[in-house]
């Protein structure tokens, strides 16, 4: 048997794994995709999404670390220290005695004790006292303390109440955040998708009219070569062909653009080979909902909060100026220090405990002056959130406009495609029978492809505009 290396196996496992991983998403982007199937993906990949996710994950944590100041703070300290310090010294206590004896006893006898007598009473109680002098043996050595706070907050003027409110918020603005973007998202895949299908849609009308032109050449060469025709009938019709080939090469580049677009939007690499099912949709009439507002949109509800976070910001300004009461418990494990050969501290443990309060009485306007600052902001936040509205339903009754005339515009599109098939029947039928010229049924061709391609546009703009509307109305559903 031929050896194999640990390495060749585990670079062979590694390529499976890859292999195995990516194969889903080679089939999903070989195979025709759906407009759900889009969007599911768009939400997975889109770099807003991802960060929008990160964003909402942020505010949560800071929730939390707002939350724990309800709670006490508990702190563990332990200090060990050695030391070298040895010292010994005797202190001076018969001298400080014989000074004082002295001084009394001239104060009490001062006929019989002279300045000079209690000088040299105050040497001799001192010269007979010296022995008594102590000497004090102080050793460091090795020194451990240990310490245990715990503090507690009872009231800070509403300052923790007010940041964890803003917490609170904080949070419900992510998360409406990042249903913002996910609508945002699934217009932008909505619109993107439909951009691709019009563009397939329109490539087929231009394929048909290259067909039609095909077909012609071929009946206008065999008129020809039995000299029914001149030669300048079927360099009229090679000019076509020219065109239908230029518009052919148009829509193609068309659906290229329109498919890097969609990877573009779904978050994809935009040379990604997808394709869609190319659903064409049917031909309905969209009307605006005449009872629909802006109230339910997203921005809405994210300047809402806005304004609460504005309100809690006064709140918290104005704790500043408030009383804070709070209470510290101390425990301290002493060990170490040697003094005149004993230790000082075997273990011992102190216990204390501390109650402050903290008064805020002159800091120049400062703190007050904050307080306005957060009012006036609270009212411009207010003044804010009633432009947004009026901003909103004015380009919720745009968007309702824009559907019905699009609605409108497809109606018109669709009588002059029935009128450009009519046109062309009638002038194919004239031209077979000898009653027509070529020139009328080239232009019936053209009259037909525009208008075919016109009525191709307002369908999917009339889709297009009903997404908005949705949107522009807070009915994005996905």
């Amino acid at each position: 048997m031929v050896p194999v290396s640990f390495n060749k196996i585990l670079l062979s496992a590694l390529t499976g794994l890859v292999l195995l991983t990516l194969s889903p998403l080679r089939l999903r982007a070989q195979e025709p995709l759906t407009l759900k199937e889009c969007v599911e993906i768009a939400l997975q990949s889109n770099k807003d999404m991802e960060a929008a996710r990160h964003q909402r994950q942020k505010y949560e944590y800071e929730k939390k670390a707002l939350k724990a100041n309800y709670y006490p703070q508990i702190s563990l300290t332990f200090t060990g220290l050695f030391s070298t310090l040895d010292k010994s010294r005797v202190f001076d206590v018969a001298t400080p005695v014989g000074q004082f004896v002295a001084d009394r006893l001239q104060s009490s006898l001062p006929e019989f004790i002279s300045s000079t007598m209690r000088r040299q009473i105050a040497v001799d109680i001192a010269s007979g006292l010296s022995s008594l002098n102590p000497l004090i043996d102080f050793r460091l050595g090795t020194m451990l303390v240990g310490n245990l706070n715990l503090t507690q907050p009872l009231y800070m003027g509403g300052k923790i109440i007010a940041g964890y409110k803003m917490g609170q918020i904080g949070v419900q603005m992510a998360e409406l955040g990042e249903k913002l973007t996910r609508e945002e998202t699934v217009v932008a895949v909505h619109e993107a998708y439909l951009l691709l299908a019009k563009a397939k849609a329109l490539q087929e009308v231009a394929s048909s009219y290259d067909s039609l032109l095909v077909r012609l050449s071929h009946d206008v060469e065999s008129a020809k070569r039995h000299g029914m025709v001149s030669n300048n009938d079927l360099l009229k019709v090679q000019v076509k062909m020219s065109d239908a080939r230029l518009k052919v090469k148009q829509a193609s580049n068309g659906v290229r653009l329109a498919r890097m677009n969609l990877c573009q939007v779904m978050g994809l690499p935009i040379l990604t080979p997808l394709d869609i099912k190319g659903e064409n949709p049917e031909e309905t009439l969209f009307l605006p909902d005449p009872l629909a507002t802006a109230e339910g949109r997203t921005e809405v509800r994210l300047l809402e909060l806005k304004t609460r976070l504005a309100e809690q910001q006064v709140k918290l300004e104005r704790a500043a100026m408030l009383p804070e009461v709070g209470v510290s418990v101390n425990g301290s494990l002493l060990d170490g220090i040697h003094l005149m050969g004993d230790r000082l501290f075997e273990r011992d443990l102190i216990l204390s405990m501390a109650f402050s309060v903290k008064i805020p009485i002159f800091h120049a306007g400062q703190s007050r002056n904050k307080v306005l600052a957060a009012k006036e902001e609270f009212a411009r936040q207010q003044i804010e959130e009633q432009s947004l509205r009026e901003k909103l339903n004015l380009d919720l009754q745009q968007r309702a406009d824009a559907l019905e005339e699009a609605g409108l515009d497809l109606e018109m599109k669709r009588h002059n495609l029935e009128q450009s098939q009519e046109n062309l029947r009638v002038c194919r039928v004239a031209y077979g029978v000898g009653n027509g010229t070529l020139s009328d049924l080239l232009t019936a061709q053209l009259l037909w492809q525009q208008a075919y391609a016109d009525f191709i546009e307002a369908k999917f703009e009339q889709n297009i505009q009903f997404v908005k509307w949705q949107k522009a109305a807070g009915k994005i559903y996905y």
